[in-house]
């Protein structure tokens, strides 16, 4: 197979796009050792246009071998500006991830296939096939664009007819096709659609080999022929840790045509008719049309929000009323648009921002944090840190409700995070992670590994409270400190922690643990979990309780815990679990107006509350 490269000019950066990009600008113009000038940054590649020949009378067998493919040209995975996630040593170098893509089209189908050096090939577990969750293992995905709108990921309009396709090494040869937008995934007829995956372990390839259906692809009444442009993206996973759920790099067709990874940015397929197009005249790609609209929320929606919130501050429910009035039915008005803007927020985007945070892939997190519902997060996240900087007077607890879930808590001598998550906490908050608290340290979407790595790593290590180990990279799984229910630790920063709860009969533990933090001199803060009951606990009087409205025996749990405020948790999130349904804003009312004899409050995302304690310690 010849590569054939066909130039174009990359369309040129908007200028939102660039500011967003400052910090990684600045590493990637970090100074070459020894010398005392700065290493030019990388010219950016051009953006892929790519010209697909037809199969033609050739037979054709989908059975991971390419040795019946013609000569094609090639689109190549093998520069070192198309990675992603190279923190840690994930990627050492081009036999760990580089590939090449190769494609034909007929009238029925589109042929893909793509040979990938990777030294360590993580297959699909047999039994866990799920369409409803991002399967850990490694794999190809094919985005397809037929009408050439999309401008960026999340709640964007042009994403309408979009189709994602997922190959990776299943036994059951099986095209899992991925409908982001609207949160849904389904397994393609085998006899349509086939895909097999083949690995040569001695040279550390494996070619991933497939047949799509054009009605899987185009939107309808579009149909394949020559001169039809196709936007598109290829980006290859690669899982080398047996024990890690994200992937560690990757490997994509634009990821090197910018300083930062700009998920609206796609490539273009043309179908041509013959061989001719590759003999030195460079069909014209036609350009790319209008968007039909702008990701929401807009730069001027979010602002409007960060405004009305500002505006309208928070109130406590003490019964007065419906809790839908509580602060203002203007007040409610902005939390509806924000509740809103995180439900239309795709769940697979979602949980793949939050995995680029986790790994590291910071080109990629400064390109989906230039738009939508992720911007705004980073707009709140400067106002957290910037406000957090106030002293907080003595006997006092000051709770910030994290952009992107979690809390950071402030007191008159220190200060610590409970389940923080999101992107740039650890940069923007570590000074505020005296110590951290997980109540649920399995689910991604509840933490920040970049922070949890720079606790443990610190001299001396920083206390990271968790009941159940998960994968961290650089920090091995069986030296992690866990904590025990029931039992009671000390801090440097003089807080006492105290796991609530036992353990079972079996010596397992459950899901979430719930905690009580006593701060010096301030009041005594509950952590309860969804998995809390009454049982687990003595009767004890707390300030206030930071409570997961999931929890059915809610009610019960603050009777005998008599918080003088609840606030409640999980509410302003993104839908996480496929069969969990998120947390929505009128739910959080039916359950203040259930707790009507307990005052409770509603924190919007980088808004603070501070309490004080009943009896100064």
């Amino acid at each position: 197979m010849t590569p054939v490269t066909i130039p174009v000019r990359m369309q040129p950066v908007s200028l939102l796009l660039v500011m967003t990009l400052a910090a990684s600008l600045a590493a990637q113009n970090r100074t070459d050792p020894g010398q005392g000038t700065p290493r030019p940054a990388p010219t950016p590649m051009l953006l892929p246009q790519h010209v697909v020949l037809p199969r033609g009378d050739r037979e054709m067998t989908v059975d991971g071998s390419l040795n019946d493919w013609p000569e094609l040209p090639a689109l190549r995975l093998d520069d070192n500006r198309q990675l992603s996630g190279t923190a840690y040593n994930a990627w050492i170098g081009p036999r760990d991830l580089r590939g090449a893509v190769f494609l034909m089209w007929d009238q029925e189908a589109l042929w893909v296939s793509c040979a990938v050096t990777d030294e360590w090939h993580r297959a699909l577990d047999a039994n866990t096939l799920l369409v409803t969750e991002i399967p850990a293992a490694d794999s190809v995905v094919l985005t397809f664009d037929p009408n050439r709108d999309t401008r960026a990921s999340g709640n964007d309009p042009g994403r309408s007819e979009d189709r994602e396709f997922w190959l990776a090494d299943d036994p059951g040869h099986q095209v899992v096709q991925w409908d982001r937008l609207r949160g849904q995934a389904r397994v393609l007829d085998a006899k349509a659609g086939r895909m097999v995956v083949t690995h040569d372990k001695e040279h550390g390839i494996t070619n991933y080999e497939a047949r799509i259906p054009w009605s899987e692809i185009l939107a309808p009444g579009q149909v394949a022929n020559a001169g039809r442009v196709v936007d598109f993206q290829i980006v290859v996973n690669d899982f080398d840790e047996s024990t890690d759920p994200m992937p560690q790099t990757r490997i994509g067709a634009t990821f090197g045509c910018n300083t930062v990874v700009d998920p609206g940015l796609l490539g273009s397929l043309m179908l041509v008719a013959d061989a001719s197009a590759l003999q030195g005249a460079v069909p014209m790609f036609p350009p790319k049309p209008s968007a039909p609209g702008k990701p929401t929320p807009t730069p001027e929606e979010a602002q409007a929000m960060i405004e009305g919130l500002l505006q309208y501050p928070p109130a406590i429910y003490t019964g007065q009323g419906a809790p839908a009035e509580c602060g203002g039915v203007k007040r409610t008005a902005v939390l509806e648009q924000i509740d809103s803007h995180h439900a239309r927020m795709p769940r697979v985007d979602f949980l793949e921002f939050l995995q680029r945070v986790h790994r590291r892939m910071n080109r990629e997190v400064a390109g989906i944090q230039a738009r939508g519902l992720p911007r705004f997060w980073r707009q709140r996240l400067e106002s957290v840190s910037k406000q957090a900087e106030d002293p907080v007077p003595a006997g006092a607890l000051r709770l910030f409700r994290l952009p992107t879930g979690g809390w950071l808590c402030r007191y008159a001598t220190g200060a610590f995070m409970v389940d923080p998550a999101g992107a740039d906490v650890h940069e923007m908050l570590l000074g505020g992670a005296g110590f951290c608290v997980l109540t649920q340290p399995l689910d991604m979407t509840r933490r920040s590994d970049q922070l949890l790595i720079r606790m443990y790593s610190a001299e001396p290590p920083r206390h990271v409270f968790t009941h159940i180990a998960f994968h961290l990279p650089v920090i091995p799984m069986d030296v992690m400190p866990l904590v025990e229910p029931g039992k009671s630790y000390g801090t440097p920063l003089g807080c006492n922690v105290h796991a609530m709860g036992s353990k079972r009969a079996d010596g397992k533990v459950t899901y979430s643990c719930s905690y009580r933090i006593d701060v010096p001199g301030g009041p005594t803060l509950a952590l309860v979990g969804p998995n809390l009951v009454p049982g687990d606990f003595e009767s004890t009087a707390i300030d206030v309780a930071i409570v997961s409205p999931r929890n059915p025996e809610l009610p019960a749990i603050l009777q005998k815990l008599a918080p003088q405020l609840v606030v409640i948790d999980e509410v302003f999130t993104c839908q996480s679990h496929p069969t969990t349904v998120r947390v929505a804003l009128k739910d959080v009312f039916a359950i203040q107006q259930a707790l009507v004899t307990t005052p409770s409050l509603v924190l919007a995302p980088g808004e603070s509350w501070t309490v004080t304690a009943k009896t100064p310690k």
